[in-house]
């Protein structure tokens, strides 16, 4: 997408882009519920994903006659959260809303509030569709409880929603009466700023170092290899490709490297493996490992990277994570 391409072929490779992340997000959002991965703590502002994950459905919801009024307190506090989890819990909640007001009388209003109740952060969704009978209204945050028909919806979002909201120390609930539309409402403990580990703030005009190093990548994809050789190589690092853990080991035998990008799944000794062999090498190698993996489902792999704390990202990778990792690794060196 970088590179000076006829205009037909890049919208062609944006689309499998997208169409890559879609399905991340949808395995992301799997390994969400199946409880394998935390949610990120850092300082949030509410009304700001509030109106990011509108944004993402203004023009939708425009052309489907559905009027969003909002009433968000300028005063609202911050919490502690995962910005990206959270908007998840709007956008299903919104998305849901629509639906609703869609299949009861093609149009709709939504009515999106933040306030602040006894030191808890309140957002709730008022809709005008056909509401919740009473019966289900415990049920509807149970995994695979759903009113649809058949091939309509999974009956996960909501159960998602719970779990989410859970994690961040939260309440979820609706009220509704049939015929009057519903009000989900999602609650967040206040956490103020000064209850955070302030980091030195840089100075004006500083720019952010990115630190160059000598970099091994051990992956048996091709194009993988291909990617991070071009990539880094650009960033200003020297670069070492190794296809097999037998070949890496023989490079780390004979050459010192800053950073390590490896794979965990390798035909022969897997990634894995390598880590253990390092482990028993005179130098703290196993302190310079990034994995790159695309299996974080499997439970030996789980295992591992929850036992050793290692550092990795997940295929397809997001480059600018990837150069931040690198970037941290090579800084804690100098």
């Amino acid at each position: 997408m970088k590179k000076d391409v006829p205009d037909d072929i890049k919208q062609a490779v944006k689309a499998i882009n997208e169409g890559g992340q879609r399905v991340a997000n949808i395995v992301s959002r799997l390994l969400t519920f199946a409880r394998y991965h935390k949610p990120q703590r850092e300082y949030v502002d509410i009304n700001e994903i509030i109106k990011t994950t509108l944004e993402l459905r203004g023009y939708e919801m425009e052309i489907g006659n559905i009027k969003v009024t909002t009433q968000l307190a300028s005063d609202l506090p911050g919490t502690m959260g995962d910005d990206g989890q959270l908007q998840q819990v709007f956008l299903n909640i919104i998305l849901n809303a629509e639906t609703e007001m869609k299949l009861a009388h093609g149009r709709g209003n939504l009515l999106i509030k933040t306030e602040i109740k006894d030191n808890t952060i309140r957002i709730s969704f008022k809709d005008d569709g056909p509401g919740i009978v009473r019966e289900n209204l415990d049920k509807i945050f149970n995994p695979f409880f759903t009113t649809r028909e058949v091939g309509e919806g999974t009956g996960l979002g909501l159960s998602l929603c719970y779990g989410i909201i859970t994690e961040h120390i939260g309440q979820i609930y609706a009220r509704s009466q049939p015929n009057k539309g519903a009000t989900f409402v999602v609650e967040l403990p206040v956490i103020s700023e000064t209850e955070l580990l302030k980091l030195p703030e840089p100075s004006a005009g500083e720019t952010k170092k990115t630190a160059r190093g000598k970099i091994l990548v051990v992956d048996d994809e091709l194009i993988v290899r291909q990617l991070l050789n071009e990539e880094l190589t650009q960033e200003g690092h020297e670069v070492a490709i190794a296809e097999s853990s037998g070949e890496a080991l023989y490079r780390l035998q004979r050459d010192k490297y800053d950073v390590i990008l490896l794979d965990i799944k390798m035909c022969g000794m897997s990634g894995i493996g390598l880590y253990r062999l390092m482990e028993k090498m005179p130098q703290t190698l196993v302190n310079r490992i990034i994995f790159i993996t695309g299996e974080v489902m499997g439970i030996d792999t789980h295992k591992f990277l929850s036992e050793t704390e290692a550092s990795y990202i997940t295929k397809p990778f997001d480059m600018e994570q990837l150069k931040e990792s690198i970037n941290r690794i090579l800084s804690q060196q100098s």
